[in-house]
């Protein structure tokens, strides 16, 4: 499952990032690594999603989403 399908509400883990370089290293920074558990608080604007990482929140588009694999939270 990518993080485009998850539904808001349910938490699942980040299990692999098949994004552009760049734009692994900025999700990274951001806390959006392999191992963090992360939540979809809502869907943004053009298919886009917010997520929550711990009290952080941070919206991403649908190319990102579609970038970052996810298996289900403990």
């Amino acid at each position: 499952m990518n993080l485009s399908a998850l539904p808001a509400g349910r938490d699942a883990r980040i299990v692999g990032l098949d994004v552009e370089p760049g734009l692994a290293l900025r999700m990274g920074e951001l806390g959006l690594r392999v191992g963090t558990v992360v939540r979809v608080t809502h869907h943004g604007g053009l298919a886009g999603r917010v997520v929550a990482v711990g009290s952080d929140r941070f919206a991403l588009d649908l190319d990102a989403c579609r970038g970052v694999r996810l298996a289900a939270a403990p």
